[in-house]
């Protein structure tokens, strides 16, 4: 197969995703890496200031290493690099383990389930190598116990005298003679509604354990599973500190609801427990309550313990801090020197900063108060957030060791560094995503008029019109006040006035903005909401009532060519009920109940309905339905028939009518030609559908061969100077052909196909492809894992 020479680069956003921890080497300067929840690994570049993705060789056929869980250095060797990894499946747990910084990995089974993107995922380190032995690894599992490894990862055992099973981190004294373990007390809860002990001590090993001090806590009105959990530790010379946090009231996951990602924590502290030298080496004193604006209280273990029963049932605590804490760190070049984060923080997080070991903290950074957010990337900009700062999930926060002045912290967005920590004065923090692109993108769209070039559809950050590749947008779609909508499902506009564009958005989580259908007439330099079209049906009013909640599906919709017809397909979660499908005739004024009726004439009240338009013809919209049933309507909407699809074609049954990143399916309609659709069926293969309307006649090709594997597809301009809307398409495709995962083109409907990408030019999940409306070789990529990247061809 003949293969092309392409070059890839990334549309810039830039972060946009959830940074769950950094990492830096102790012993080297300028060994940096984070880990994201979807979004893989990255290594900071010190020269040029940027992020480098470690996953761009990862494909559709294995995931794993794009949901990181922990990261592991080794204090000797620099060079070696540890990643946990999974893809939430039992038993398929993933080490991937570098020798040269992450640019090549050797890969070992570990059988526990393993997933970077599962609640609780911003604790650690998980993950760690053994001070006196750099063979031995430690794993604290998300909920499958403690596990080590003899071999540097190619093997492991379960530490069976750990007490429980859902962990949150492990770590090591210095000297490596003591191992200290958090997890979430789910194994051994002390009631139905309070957790167990959340921090243990070894002094073998991990050959026995024993509990380690920590604050009194107890059951709590509205908290389903309350109890600290630990979040993160620092070590210095001194001490070892200790972030605790607890469930909070609106907490929508149980076991694993112990940090800001399960929806709330509250009841914060931080810990400290002194280091004591000892011929037997290190051992852990007394610890104490140092927490930032909380009581410090001082109890030994034995009479906490004694008093168990006492506080279990105790009245609620009146000075319960109403968020939690995250991150914290220290640095040996200032002794005494400790920051921390809040989480959960609902008027706005806070960064605090010590210089007495924890004794006295100040607030170096609190919401837009105090402290400086100077925002680089546009879309972050309070202007943009309705006059909010977005930082949210700051579960981390690093000093780099060989510069003390300069810190990080993490956020559900990106990261941020400050480089004069100790100032006293006015601390000031920059995002600094450079090169960082962790957004799921989930539909993207060529316009084939307008300065528009790609307008793409997102999760979290909602969408973006790019008008120039390499320019970040100034903000995502919005209202008039700049307030941004979130995650948007899809979009649609007319090929003869691609100025007027519908999309449908969730409404932002500050209720700023409401989901629904938004319409743009000036390709989405602005946008206006249309009215929701209650009193159609009870069961709809629910519906929208639904989706009006910060962060609701919205659904599907298509525009007819005129501007005026638009179908709504109303989402209900990830799904597409066709009994919620309704049609506008007036440009989104009103809306009316779309009946569907299938093959024998009788009206359809279950299963999913996707609509698409034709093209061409402003009376016709089709329906996908969930077991490959297929509608045509020939009124404008209003009313849809199911067609039976031709017997000798043998067409899968397929599930067409799911949403979000449930959607499998990539169905493309083809711009200048009537009733032609081209379907990517994964391993039902590739195939092409034409319906005419003057024969009445639907005729359904399958373009791909037996065994080869079709995810998603885009049409772009047959060839340079080629025109789209007369002509032929070209066929942009991730697909398994031969045998071989890669990017493919085909000029001649899947005859023949060229290959567009090499061994480290694969970029993870592949949600939508689309090519160049009006560049022929130029198509684009929409990952779930590495931003927006359009490829073209090398000269």
């Amino acid at each position: 197969m003949m293969q092309e020479k392409y070059t890839y680069r990334n549309l810039p956003i830039p972060g946009g995703g959830y940074v769950t921890g950094f990492i830096f080497h102790k012993k080297k300067e300028g060994v940096f890496y984070i880990r994201t929840d979807i979004g893989g690994v990255y290594r900071f570049a010190p020269e040029s200031k940027r992020w480098i993705s470690l996953i761009d060789h990862v494909t559709m056929e294995d995931l794993s290493e794009t949901f990181p869980i922990a990261l592991a250095l080794d204090d000797k060797y620099p060079e070696r690099l540890y990643i946990a990894c999974g893809v939430n499946k039992e038993g398929a747990g993933v080490i991937a383990v570098s020798d040269d910084y992450g640019e090549h990995f050797s890969y070992y089974k570990i059988p526990i389930l393993i997933h970077g993107n599962l609640n609780g995922r911003g604790t650690g380190y998980r993950l760690i190598v053994d001070k006196k032995d750099s063979n031995r690894l430690f794993y604290a599992s998300q909920q499958e116990g403690l596990w080590i490894s003899k071999d540097r990862g190619a093997h492991w055992e379960k530490k069976e005298a750990f007490p429980e099973d859902y962990l949150t981190m492990v770590g090591q004294s210095e000297d490596g003679t003591v191992l200290f373990v958090g997890c979430a007390g789910v194994t051994a809860k002390r009631g139905k509604n309070l957790r167990g002990h959340s921090m243990y001590v070894s002094y073998d090993n991990g050959e026995s354990f024993e509990k380690l001090w920590q604050p009194q806590d107890g059951e709590m009105e509205g908290v389903k599973l309350a109890g600290l959990v630990a979040q993160r530790y620092a070590l210095d010379e001194q001490y070892l500190y200790v972030t605790f946090s607890v469930m909070g009231r609106n907490a929508y996951v149980l076991e694993n609801g112990y940090s800001c990602d399960g929806g709330s924590v509250i009841g914060g502290k931080v810990v400290r427990y002194p280091l004591l030298k000892t011929e037997e080496g290190t051992r852990f004193g007394q610890g104490e309550e140092i927490t930032p604006d909380g009581k410090q209280k001082r109890t030994d273990l034995a009479e906490q313990e004694k008093n168990a029963e006492q506080r279990d049932t105790a009245e609620q605590n009146t000075d319960i801090l109403e968020h939690g804490f995250g991150g914290i760190d220290t640095t040996p070049s200032i002794p005494g020197l400790v920051i921390c984060s809040t989480i959960s923080k609902e008027d706005g997080d806070c960064i605090f900063r010590s210089l007495d070991y924890g004794q006295t903290w100040k607030q170096i950074l609190y919401d837009m108060e105090v402290g400086k957010l100077d925002f680089r990337a546009s879309y972050m900009k309070p202007c943009y957030n309705g006059g909010h700062s977005l930082i949210h999930w700051m579960t981390d926060v690093k000093i780099n060791p060989f510069n003390e002045n300069e810190a990080w912290f993490n956020t559900g967005t990106g990261v941020f560094r400050t480089k004069n920590l100790l100032d006293a004065r006015e601390v000031i923090f920059s995002d600094w995503c450079d090169g960082l692109e962790e957004t799921v993108h989930l539909n993207l769209y060529s316009p084939p008029k307008g300065d528009v070039k790609l307008i793409d559809i997102l999760g979290d950050l909602g969408g973006f019109a790019f008008r120039d590749l390499n320019i970040p947008c100034d903000n995502s779609f919005a209202d008039a006040e700049g307030n941004r909508y979130i995650t948007c499902i899809n979009a649609d506009y007319s090929d003869e006035n691609p100025n007027f564009v519908v999309v449908t958005p969730r409404g932002n989580w500050k209720g700023k903005t409401k989901g629904g259908l938004i319409v743009s007439k000036d390709q989405c330099r602005t946008f206006e909401r249309l009215p929701m079209p209650f009193g159609i049906s009870v069961r709809l009013d629910e519906a929208l009532r639904r989706i009006e909640q910060p962060n609701v599906n919205s659904g599907w919709v298509a525009v007819a060519p005129d501007c005026q017809k638009i179908v709504w397909s109303v989402a209900e979660n990830i799904n597409l009920p066709i009994d919620m499908v309704i049609v506008s005739q007036n440009g989104g004024e009103s809306f009316e109940s779309v009946q569907a009726y299938d093959l024998n004439g009788i009206r359809k009240e279950q299963g999913g309905f996707k609509v698409f338009s034709d093209r061409m013809n402003s009376n016709i919209f089709y329906g996908f339905g969930d077991h490959s049933d297929f509608y045509i309507s020939l009124d404008g909407g209003k009313i849809f028939r199911q067609r039976a699809l031709p017997i000798e074609a043998n067409f899968p049954e397929v599930e067409f009518s799911l949403i979000d990143c449930a959607n499998k399916t990539e169905v493309r309609g083809e711009t200048g030609k009537q009733g032609v659709f081209y379907m990517a069926l994964k391993e039902h293969g590739l195939w092409k559908l034409k319906y005419d309307v003057e024969k009445d006649d639907i005729c359904v090709t399958k373009l791909s061969r037996k065994k080869d594997i079709f995810y998603r597809l885009g049409l772009g301009v047959l060839r340079p100077d080629g025109n789209y809307y007369k002509e032929d398409k070209a066929i942009y495709t991730s697909a398994v052909i031969d045998g071989v995962y890669g990017f493919y083109r085909s000029v001649d409907e899947g005859k023949t196909f060229v290959r567009l990408n090499g061994e480290n030019q694969m970029f993870g999940e592949i949600n939508s492809m689309e090519g160049d409306s009006q560049v022929y070789g130029r198509f684009y990529v929409a990952t779930g894992s590495r931003g927006v990247l359009y490829g073209e061809q090398e000269d």
